[in-house]
């Protein structure tokens, strides 16, 4: 039960919320405020491709990552590793943000897109409580963005219908998500080998998960450290929407055995269980 994986992780702030087709509901603490952490991305992702569909910026304009970029506290991701003087496309960063989280490719789209353009359009999505705070640097910040998870989650929902701008913003975002590398807490959840032969018709997930997880792992008190995702399962019986918050923890492991992993992976496996033992519903 549901009560029980809360009841375990008790010490932790935890929040969730999930959604079938028929608009059933699990949800707990949904509209209570959270840290985004790297969850902001999808909200950046919806941005940069709203500007592209409106002309007012290029997919394949040029930017160079010099030293100045690659700042202790904001370079997770592969482009601190790369040459400096490497010169990328504009979707090569958006790219990079979703796939490996790249806080580098993240801050630069930041600065290109503008951040009230892309908290104007958060509010546009009748989103009141989820807004991007600053660039993910944190010599600088100690709070990147807040959400809920039911804001969060609304968002995926958003993308499958249509509505996250457009459809053709959406359709872009989707196939995008559908092939980011991080999705720790929802995925761990879910049974291994369904995702592994995902798309075979005797496998409960068909087609693709799509998601973007989150995370906060600082020493000392001026943050949260949390762990945090969402997105969409597409299964056998239909798609649900569903995102999972875990905050306050005291685990600051980076492996794949974090409490806050954990935490989140049982929940997952938990609301997916329920909506494939009753075909496609979370009644």
């Amino acid at each position: 039960m549901l009560d029980d994986i809360i009841c375990k992780y008790n010490k932790y702030d935890i929040g969730f919320y999930a959604e079938d087709k028929y608009e059933n509901k699990l949800e707990y603490n949904s509209n209570k405020l959270f840290e985004t952490a790297s969850c902001c991305k999808v909200f950046i992702l919806i941005e940069y491709y709203k500007q592209v569909f409106l002309k007012k910026i290029k997919w394949d304009n040029i930017f160079e990552y010099n030293k100045e970029d690659n700042i202790i506290g904001k370079n997770s991701g592969v482009i601190k590793d790369f040459t400096y003087g490497i010169k990328l496309r504009t979707e090569d960063l958006a790219t990079l943000m979703i796939l490996y989280s790249d806080n580098i490719a993240t801050n630069k789209l930041i600065d290109y897109l503008g951040l009230e353009n892309i908290n104007e359009t958060i509010k546009q999505l009748g989103l009141k409580n989820t807004k991007i705070l600053h660039k993910l640097d944190l010599l600088k910040y100690k709070k990147f963005g807040v959400t809920t998870p039911k804001e969060y989650a609304s968002i995926f929902k958003m993308i499958l219908q249509g509505k996250a701008y457009n459809k053709w913003v959406s359709k872009k975002v989707l196939n995008l998500l559908k092939k980011q590398t991080r999705s720790d807490m929802i995925n761990k959840g879910l049974p291994q080998y369904d995702l592994l032969f995902k798309g075979n018709k005797n496998e409960s997930i068909i087609n693709y998960v799509a998601s973007k997880s989150g995370s906060v792992v600082y020493i000392g008190t001026d943050m949260k450290n949390c762990r945090n995702d969402g997105g969409v399962i597409a299964t056998k019986y239909g798609n649900y929407i569903i995102s999972i918050f875990v905050s306050d923890l005291d685990d600051l492991q980076l492996n794949y055995d974090n409490n806050g992993i954990n935490c989140g992976a049982e929940i997952s496996k938990y609301i997916f269980n329920k909506f494939i033992s009753n075909k496609g519903s979370l009644k």
